[in-house]
């Protein structure tokens, strides 16, 4: 949920500047008590000279868009906001300060007031960025973009994107009906995006081309499908949308088409109630855990945890984590089996699999297996709530639609898994999947979790 988080981190800045704007006023108030020019008592006209600058610095802030995400935005550029909206919320204060009492102005309070609330708020600008873009040495908040078109604008965008390292944008390369020696790899036409989208990591797939080229509106509608992040540079009006807003990269006028709902609030709410119940999960069932190992290597030879890779966010492969229910040579034995398969589509599914064992069929039952999943959640690499994680070679053979359950996180249930889980057909858990990621919500995942529990226990579904 890399772009849900990005518009949390700006309304978030706006919260600690006006925190910082009050910390400086409370500093200065404490310097005017240790030189005993006020009492502990603070005069009402000092709080008018703060809650008049907090009030057009609000103000100087909408004016001047300071609050955007950071990705989109150069150092300099967000340096120079910032002190144009502390200079607007200082002239403005003085002239009303002028017109309620001109005494105020003669006072040396609101100078100091502002020098402070100018170096706090700088400061913390520039260690939120730092600790941006530390985290993106480390391969964390980077997003892998993939770009249709060549020429001036794609050159443009391609220039603005290596002078700005702060926006934790990488180009893998780019689409275009010839080669254009753009310095990065050339994947080929437009009619590869599919292929490519199935290979690559793409968070995010920038349209430089015009939207009339021949090409570029099938290519828009294949990425609405699969429901991506799609950001063109402007030419003229699109309509192939989902859900739109407009982008400062940098300077250039953009548009991001969002392939589900976009809410920052919500988004870091479903993040912080992943962690906070996965690790306060993981250390009250730990004794549980325990016991279910002792049980798994006391009757069956091979290891307790079931490692395997999975196809997670946007197609990032992360090793997720079961109890071990199976043979340890269950994987040989699946050729064998194919015949068998209950489930339709690229999904391999058995009632009664031979390959389970004893207890491994009552850890499956009573979806115990699940467990060690906490600490995929833990880790971020999935959610509580979400599309199940599918296997690479599953994905393979996906139609682009069915790649839009791939848009979010995985989790360990969603509408499939309270739905009947293998009583349902794969058309049928996939449009399933489609429409958690068109409805999505911090209200849905709650049902969601509500109705997971009685399903668990009466084991509807289950395997």
């Amino acid at each position: 949920m890399i772009r849900e988080i990005e518009g949390i981190l700006d309304e978030f800045s706006q919260l600690v500047d006006i925190t910082l704007v009050s910390v400086a006023f409370y500093a200065v108030v404490d310097l005017y008590e240790a030189k005993h020019v006020i009492n502990s008592h603070i005069p009402l006209s000092y709080f008018l000279i703060f809650l008049s600058y907090l009030l057009f610095g609000l103000l100087g802030t909408s004016i001047n868009r300071l609050y955007r995400s950071r990705r989109f935005m150069s150092l300099t550029r967000e340096m120079r906001l910032l002190a144009q909206t502390h200079f607007f919320s200082f002239a403005f204060t003085l002239i009303f300060l002028n017109l309620y009492d001109p005494q105020l102005i003669k006072n040396r309070f609101i100078f100091y007031f502002v020098a402070i609330a100018f170096g706090l708020t700088l400061t913390m600008h520039i260690i939120i960025r730092l600790v941006l873009q530390s985290w993106r040495k480390y391969g964390r908040n980077t997003r892998y973009c993939l770009m249709l078109g060549s020429g001036a604008p794609a050159k443009l965008f391609l220039e603005k994107a290596k002078a700005s390292p702060q926006l934790g944008l990488k180009v893998i390369g780019y689409l275009a009906p010839q080669n254009d020696a753009l310095g990065i790899t050339y994947y080929g036409s437009y009619s590869q995006l599919e292929n490519i989208l199935e290979q690559k990591v793409i968070d995010t797939t920038v349209v430089t081309a015009s939207v009339a080229d021949e090409g570029i509106e099938e290519s828009i509608d294949l990425l609405n499908t699969m429901g991506k992040n799609v950001v063109i540079m402007l030419d003229r009006m699109v309509s192939k949308v989902a859900h739109s807003r407009p982008v400062d990269f940098s300077g250039l006028s953009m548009v991001a088409f969002d392939g589900h709902p976009r809410r920052p609030w919500q988004a870091l709410s479903k993040e912080l109630l992943d962690v906070a119940a996965s690790g306060i999960g993981l250390l009250v069932i730990s004794p549980l855990m325990l016991a279910i190992a002792i049980a798994i290597k006391a009757t069956s030879k091979g290891p307790v945890f079931f490692a395997q890779e999975r196809v997670g966010l946007n197609g990032r492969i992360f090793k997720m984590y079961k109890f071990r229910s199976m043979v340890v040579n269950a994987e040989e034995l699946k050729a064998a089996l194919a015949d068998q398969n209950e489930m339709s589509g690229p999904v391999f599914k058995i009632k009664n699999d031979p390959r389970v064992t004893p207890v491994g069929r009552f850890l499956r039952k009573t979806s115990l297996d699940e467990l060690p999943q906490l600490w995929n959640v833990f880790r971020q690499d999935m959610s509580l709530v979400g599309p199940r994680p599918p296997l690479p070679k599953e994905v393979n053979l996906y139609d682009p639609r069915h790649r839009k359950r791939l848009t979010v996180k995985p989790g360990i249930t969603c509408i499939w898994q309270i739905s009947g889980r293998n009583d349902v057909d794969f058309e049928q858990w996939m449009d399933m999947d489609a429409e958690y990621v068109d409805r999505w919500s911090f209200k849905l995942d709650m049902e969601i979790l509500l109705k997971t529990v009685p399903v668990v226990l009466l084991r509807k579904g289950a395997s």
